[in-house]
Formats: C-alpha cells, structure tokens, sequence
C-alpha cells in the first residue's frame, strides 16, 4: 500500500514537471497595434477575425478606385453643365433645328445624371458596408488576443 501511494505522489510530480508546464504555456497574438485586452478569442471568433479583415483590405482599394472614377465622372457632368448654360445664352431661338439639338444635348446629360446618381447610390452602399465591415473587426477583433496555436490548427484545417 505504501508502494502504490509512493507511486502515485511520482506520477503527480511528473505530471507537475515544470517542463511540462513550459511547454503548455499560451502562445497569446494580437489584432491590431495596441495592447490585447479582454478574454482570449474562440476558435469561432478567431476564424471570423481574418475573414473580416481580409474583406476590409480587399474592399479598400477598390472603393478608393471607385470613388475616384465618380470624381471624374461628377467633374465632366458639371464641366458639361456648364458648357450647356453658355450655349444656351448663344442660342438661335429662332431655329427649331437648334433647338431640338440643345433639347437632345440637355436630355443626354440629365440620362447621365441618372446614371450618375444610380452609380453613386450604389457607391454609397458598398462603402456603407465596408464601413460596417470595420466597424465589426474593431468591436470583434482589434487589440483582442488570441491562442497562436489555435490559429495554426485554423490554417492547417484549412
């Protein structure tokens, strides 16, 4: 009896070998820049983390394109504006030919300006969403620690 709890306590003690502990030891990584707070993240949440951030970085570059491309567009539709009001101060009245013609230049541009605004709302909504998109990462994700390990069994998995 006194051989099996001799046994016992060096099954213990090895169980509780400070080698062991060492090497159980979190790995903790970081989203974002600053210091990590709160509880580590779950897998679940781990897995959600670079999904979020990898849609963010993607969109980003796009929208910056897009927004420019509006730019231009919005430039050129006021740049025509103007154009159509010193035609309109030039203009023949008493040609019916002229004025159909600057009837017809006047109802493209508006067409345009539908366009525009279609575009532009549709714009709007993306960037709304990349928008939200950021806001979850920040909530969710940054400056939250996470196990490197599960991290690893997440990629592997993948």
């Amino acid at each position: 009896m006194i051989r099996a709890a001799v046994c016992l306590l060096a099954l213990g003690a090895a169980l509780a070998s400070p080698v062991q502990a060492a090497s159980d030891k979190l790995r903790i990584g970081i989203f974002g820049s600053g210091k990590g707070a709160g509880p580590l993240l779950t897998r679940a949440e781990l897995r959600e983390c670079p999904a979020i951030e990898a849609k963010v970085v993607e969109a980003t570059p796009a929208a910056a394109r897009d927004r420019e491309q509006l730019e231009k567009e919005k430039a050129e539709l006021i740049r025509q504006g103007d154009a159509l009001k010193a035609e309109l101060e030039t203009l023949d009245r008493t040609s019916a030919e002229a004025i159909e013609t600057y009837r017809a230049k006047v109802l493209a541009r508006d067409k345009a300006i539908d366009e525009f605004d279609a575009r532009s709302d549709a714009f709007n909504a993306r960037v709304g969403a990349l928008d939200a998109d950021r806001a979850a990462f920040r909530q969710r994700c940054d400056n939250r620690r996470f196990d490197q390990a599960d991290e690893a069994a997440i990629r592997k998995a993948k």
